[in-house]
């Protein structure tokens, strides 16, 4: 029945697909992002140095930018370790408990993490829109502020996503399983 046409004329198969394809963009465009921004960061802060000890005229601004540059691969990166299960984990509990008592314990975990989020993405969005309401602008640059604080309610939304994907995935599986281990061997 998953290939029969709904009412608006797509399939459910290409409904999973079109999914499918979102998140591989979506997922490249972080890692993109993410090793972009590192290598831009790392390549500013070295001609920094070199301006600064060879011909002592540093890049005012560099520190600066290389600085939010940091919080927003942070953030960004983050997403990317929920994706591809890369946080620190520690693993005890589900080693000693049943496969059903592995996929609760990752549900409940998967839950706890999405409500943390929720939380965070709220009150960091709140600082944001009032950090851009006060006009407060970057010492050196003098770029706006709320473009760094930015990455937090970016970050956590894409966290909120990632989180949401991996609860799915494990309330879609059987129970039977022993993918629900939480091994870090992935």
């Amino acid at each position: 029945m998953s290939d029969n046409p709904r009412a608006g004329g797509v399939s459910k198969a290409a409904d999973w697909g079109m999914l499918v394809r979102a998140d591989r963009v979506l997922g490249w465009a972080e890692t993109t992002f993410v090793g972009g921004a590192l290598a831009f960061a790392s390549l500013l802060l070295f001609v920094n140095v070199l301006l600064r000890y060879w011909f002592l005229a540093p890049i005012a601004w560099a520190e600066e930018l290389s600085l939010y540059v940091m919080v927003w691969i942070v953030f960004v990166g983050s997403s990317v370790a929920i994706r591809t299960r890369g946080h620190i984990a520690i693993d005890l509990l589900p080693l000693v408990l049943s496969p059903v008592g592995r996929r609760r314990l990752a549900i409940f975990i998967a839950l706890t993490v999405l409500a943390f989020l929720a939380v965070f993405f709220h009150y960091s969005l709140q600082h944001t829109l009032r950090v851009r309401g006060s006009g407060q602008v970057t010492p050196v640059m003098q770029a706006p502020m709320w473009l760094a604080y930015l990455a937090m309610p970016a970050g956590s939304a894409l966290m909120m996503l990632r989180s949401c994907q991996v609860l799915w995935r494990l309330v879609g599986e059987r129970t039977d399983d022993e993918k629900f281990a939480m091994d870090l061997q992935d």
